[in-house]
């Protein structure tokens, strides 16, 4: 399996979404399920994500159920015993961050530790005889440990704040292992969930049909897309004293794209493979590049994400109902943490301050403009939009950069070489030889025609093109599309199978 360097410790025994194996386990699972009564399908649907994450390793599967044992009994506590909620509510929240601060950070506590008692022990002079480097626990993150967690403390303060508790086990079992959403979200409501479980499921014609339209169209990002951008991005970030100007432009833009589609290609996987199955998951993306400000631009990016960060992290730090200073501060410390949530190093907590950073000076430039009649007169205005567009891409850009880089450093080098007016060779032609001139093309057609097609169906006019519905047209329209994506997928992708980029949070 092909990694890039950026995005090391995700092993080859996994069920990928873009694997042969996947390809065999859906249709089983699939057709199991609707041959099976309704009690049948969701021990089906238990047994099956348990599988699903076990193959990658059988041990993490028995910590995942410990995990969800656990959480369970603190959801009952927390409705039984109502005086002493918030020493509860408390205690599992020490257990959850807990657990993911164990697997996940304790490398990097411990790196920072040892780093600083060099710092201090050099520049008092002492001789410690302290190794150059730190040591490492080595240990093994479990596959989506992040979402898992973040699922657990959703549902325990939801029941907190007074939702009622999901009583059977087995249920709140598939609540938190279920295999589209299991390993990189999107990050499920427990209350839409469980009014799914508890409703008795019917096929559904149009939710086949539309499953089968976004696992192929998240094939097609993941695989035509992302894993050839991953290619021509690595040529430029393995070598990035090599690159010129151009070459470091397309790699860090063909990052922020790549980032894109295999992400959200992930979430269109998962999403068609819950619609076979009957279960309806949350949109995670709504055009994010399309954003004209960096508020807008976490409004539809990992959607699932931003709403939990503002639901459980900055509405309890008082939100946006304080003085502007401590807003603004909610805001910095709220991506910054977001940052942190992202990986086990600081190059991703100063991606997340750049963004905090940079949704303070996008209020302060807001507030500014509302009190400016002449600049509020210009925000209807189509250059005003579209100038915000191009400012907020050019900035995801460099962001993007922090966090591809493997430090810091790095990432100050790669953003140094875009200015450089240095001969451009390794990545340009790279890219130039690859599938990616055609495939973006044909992608950037595809998307021009869903949004005429969303235009179309909101100002009531026809669609001209038939084939943009490609999950609700004719049969032959479908089979046409199926067959088109199919070849495309087959012809372009690849040899190797490449992790997502988000399995390692």
């Amino acid at each position: 399996m092909l990694l890039s360097p950026a995005f090391p410790g995700i092993r080859n025994k996994e069920v990928l979404f873009n694997s042969f194996t996947y390809l065999i386990f859906l249709p089983l699972v699939v057709a199991l399920h609707w041959a099976l009564p309704p009690l049948g399908r969701r021990i089906l649907l238990l047994i099956a994500s348990y599988v699903f994450y076990m193959h990658w390793m059988p041990t993490y599967g028995l910590l995942i159920l410990a995990l969800t044992l656990v959480n369970f009994y603190f959801g009952i506590a927390l409705d039984r015993w109502a005086q002493q909620k918030k020493q509860i509510l408390l205690a599992a929240l020490i257990f959850n961050l807990g657990s993911l601060c164990f697997f996940k950070y304790a490398d990097l506590l411990l790196k920072s530790v040892w780093n600083t008692l060099h710092l201090a022990t050099d520049f008092i002079g002492w001789n410690t005889g302290l190794a150059a480097n730190s040591p490492v626990l080595n240990i093994l993150l479990p596959l989506g440990i992040s979402f898992f967690t973040f699922e657990f403390i959703h549902y325990l303060v939801d029941v907190y704040r007074g939702s009622k508790p999901m009583t059977n086990f087995f249920w709140f079992a598939l609540f938190a292992a279920f295999f589209p959403s299991q390993i990189a979200g999107p990050i499920k409501r427990f209350q839409d969930f469980d009014e799914q479980l508890k409703s008795d499921h019917k096929f559904n014609p149009a939710d086949f049909r539309e499953g089968m339209g976004l696992i192929l169209i998240g094939l097609f990002k993941k695989m035509v897309l992302g894993d050839n951008l991953g290619h021509v991005v690595a040529v430029g970030f393995n070598a990035p004293a090599q690159m010129g100007t151009v070459d470091a432009w397309i790699a860090a833009v063909g990052f922020t794209i790549q980032i894109y589609v295999d992400f959200s290609g992930y979430t269109d996987i998962g999403r068609g493979s819950a619609l076979l199955l009957g279960y309806r998951l949350p949109e995670n993306f709504n055009w994010p590049f399309l954003a004209a400000s960096l508020t807008e631009f976490w409004r539809r990016w990992h959607i699932s994400l931003s709403t939990w960060l503002r639901d459980y992290l900055f509405i309890p730090m008082g939100g946006s109902r304080v003085s502007n200073f401590k807003l603004k501060r909610n805001l910095f410390i709220t991506m910054a943490l977001g940052g942190l949530w992202h990986g086990a190093d600081w190059h991703y907590v100063i991606w997340g301050m750049f963004h905090g950073a940079g949704l303070v000076v996008t209020k302060d430039w807001t507030d500014f403009v509302n009190r400016t009649p002449a600049l509020s007169r210009l925000r209807s205005h189509a250059l005003w939009h579209c100038s915000g567009v191009a400012f907020t891409f050019t900035f995801l850009i460099f962001a993007c950069i922090l966090f591809r880089a493997s430090d810091v450093p790095q990432a100050l080098h790669v953003a140094s070489r875009m200015f450089t007016l240095a001969p451009s060779e390794g990545v340009v032609h790279a890219f130039l030889t690859s599938t990616l001139p055609f495939s973006l093309s044909v992608y950037g057609a595809f998307l021009a025609s869903q949004k005429l097609a969303e235009l179309a169906e909101k100002r009531k006019l026809p669609v001209l093109l038939p084939a943009i519905t490609y999950w609700n047209g004719s049969l032959p329209t479908r089979l046409a599309a199926y067959v088109s994506i199919g070849l495309m997928i087959m012809g372009f992708a690849p040899e190797e199978v490449a992790a997502f980029i988000y399995f390692q949070f």
